[in-house]
Parts: C-alpha cells; sequence; structure tokens
C-alpha cells in the first residue's frame, strides 16, 4: 500500500475508485464500504484511494479537545493494507483546511490533485466546511463532477447495531469490550511495553505483568478486571488484565497489569498486545491482601471459562 501524505497530486492513470474519511477502528460499517470499492476497483482493472486526515478532525475544530482513538495510525495503515487498499492519501487537518468548502474540496483533491473516477461514501459522511458535503449535496451537484458516486446504504451499514467509531468508543470506555467488537468485528486492543513494578503480585502467587503503552491516545477500557488474550514473541497465552489505581495497596497511579496463566518466564523489556475479551468485575479495595488473593482466584476462574472456547490470534 503506498502512503502518501504531503497534499501532492496523484500520479496514476488508473481506475481509481475512492473514499473519505478518518475510519477510526475500521469498523464493520468502514469495512462494507472498503469492500464495495475494492469490487468496484476489481472490475475496472484499477486500484482503491482511501483519503483521511490527521490529527483528528475534533482536535483542530474544538480547542484543548483531545480524542482517545480505536486504533493508533500504524494500525489504521496495517489494517488497510491488509485489507488491500492500493493508497492511502494522508491530509493535514489544520484550522486552514477546516474552512474549505465541500465544493472547493471536491475541485482541488478529488479532481485535480488524485483524478478519481467514483466516489463511495457512507450514508451519514459528511466532509467539507460545516460538513456541507455529503451524498445528497454529491447528487445536487451530479452533473457538475467528472466522477461517478455511490452510496452504501444505512441498512447495508448497521444491521441490526448501531455502528459507529464514537459508539465504539463509548462502550470501550464503560468496560463493553464484547459490545466493541460485535461492531468492529475484532478484539479490542492495546499494545505496551513490560515495565518493572513494586512486585506484590508475586507474594500473593498472581505475579503481574505492568504494561506502559506505546501509543498514548489509545482508549483505555474502564478500570477493572478482564478476561484477556496476550500475543507475546510470536506466541498467543491466556490471561487476566487489571486496570485501575489498585486501591488495596494504595496506589496513586492508574496502572494496566496483566497475568498470564501458567507462565513464569521474565518478560521485562519485551512488548506484547493485549486483546480484550469481556469485562469481569468493576475494581475493588479489599481490606488485605489475602481477601485480594481469594478473588483473583476467583477472577481466573472466571477468566478460565469465558476463554475456554475464545480462538486466540495475534
Amino acid at each position: 500500500m503506498k502512503v502518501i501524505r504531503d497534499h501532492s497530486k496523484l500520479e496514476d492513470n488508473s481506475y481509481l475508485v475512492a473514499t473519505i474519511g478518518y475510519f477510526d477502528g475500521i469498523h464493520l460499517g468502514h469495512k462494507e464500504i472498503i469492500n464495495r470499492m475494492i469490487t468496484d476497483a476489481k472490475s475496472n482493472n484499477g486500484k482503491t484511494v482511501l483519503i483521511s486526515f490527521w490529527p483528528h478532525p475534533r482536535t483542530i475544530l474544538y480547542e484543548n479537545t483531545s480524542v482517545e482513538l480505536i486504533l493508533s495510525e500504524k494500525q489504521k495503515i496495517n489494517l488497510l493494507k491488509k485489507m488491500g487498499i492500493d493508497i492511502f492519501y494522508v491530509i493535514e487537518f489544520t484550522k486552514e483546511f477546516s474552512q474549505m468548502s465541500a465544493l472547493a474540496f471536491i475541485k482541488e483533491y478529488l479532481e485535480n490533485k488524485l483524478r478519481i473516477n467514483k466516489l463511495i461514501i457512507g450514508y451519514n459522511h459528511s466532509f467539507g466546511h460545516k460538513r456541507e458535503g455529503n451524498f445528497r449535496f454529491l447528487k445536487r451537484n451530479k452533473q457538475n463532477l467528472s466522477f461517478e458516486i455511490d452510496e452504501v446504504k444505512k441498512k447495508e451499514i448497521d444491521k441490526n447495531l448501531k455502528i459507529s467509531s464514537s459508539e465504539i468508543r463509548k462502550k470501550i470506555t464503560k468496560g463493553k469490550v464484547r459490545d466493541a467488537r460485535k461492531m468492529l468485528g475484532y478484539h479490542y486492543h492495546i499494545k505496551g511495553k513490560v515495565i518493572k513494578g513494586n512486585g506484590i503480585g508475586k507474594n500473593i502467587n498472581f505475579p503481574t505483568a505492568n504494561i506502559s503503552l506505546k501509543d498514548n491516545n489509545k482508549i483505555i477500557p474502564m478500570d477493572g478486571v478482564y478476561a484477556v488474550t496476550i500475543y507475546l514473541e510470536k506466541r498467543n497465552f491466556k490471561g487476566m488484565a487489571n486496570i485501575g489505581f489498585r486501591p488495596t495497596v494504595k496506589g496513586k497511579n492508574r496502572t494496566i497489569e496483566i497475568h498470564i496463566f501458567d507462565f513464569k518466564k521474565d518478560i521485562y523489556g519485551l512488548s506484547l498486545k493485549i486483546n480484550f475479551i469481556k469485562n469481569i468485575r468493576n475494581e475493588i479495595k479489599f481490606d488485605n491482601l489475602k481477601e485480594l488473593e481469594v478473588q483473583l482466584n476467583k477472577d481466573k476462574y472466571k477468566a478460565t471459562k469465558i476463554l475456554k472456547n475464545e480462538e486466540i490470534r495475534n
């Protein structure tokens, strides 16, 4: 997949079918659009172009606003590459760019710089200043466009779920990782490096690995205990994760810790991937470490049952 970041003109005479959007998470609705593009490109012996933006538009449009993402840009690029997108065209989103009208965007980017043959967008997608550019806008201006247009309708995207990146973010922050999976088509995951902790877990027969995230813009699920799978050194493992402030030991900082089942190897400094399968319980303060150990054994039993038939993959 070719990645273009400099607003340059695309020198490619192929038949090009494009779509526009931030595409955070590459959820099932996004995949419907992407699959439509790929099918169209193949039938016309052409290529696909996904036009996106960086940083997230909301961080520019609203001052002092940050957006926690489902996928880092690197993860997004890797997933789009696996799906078969040919060109990932990234436009720097600035205050000035946000003032560009939908018609000006069409002329400058879709017609002059990219020279696309077809644009496919979802039923609820908008672009341009004040979000004026949508499928109705395109239909009204169809006679002035140099490319064909197509819409992926609501019933083709949402099925029986309300699918959107913002809705998925809400589910993750509430710990409803199974609901998020239904909309994403894959388990929500984070990547990080194992760092030194305080070693308390070893004293109660639950050694844990503390995780330092690789990307600080990623969403972290709600505090609590989760059944998880772990991808480490090209192998898959089962385990559980705790997110929170560890009130039993008077922790002051929010941490992410994982306990890998039946695992004793020293993994300090190694990178891993954590797939969140299901929330087991909220974070609880116990009176002492013995009570915590008893609860962790109950958590492990629940996690083992949840993960019993879970197919684990990287």
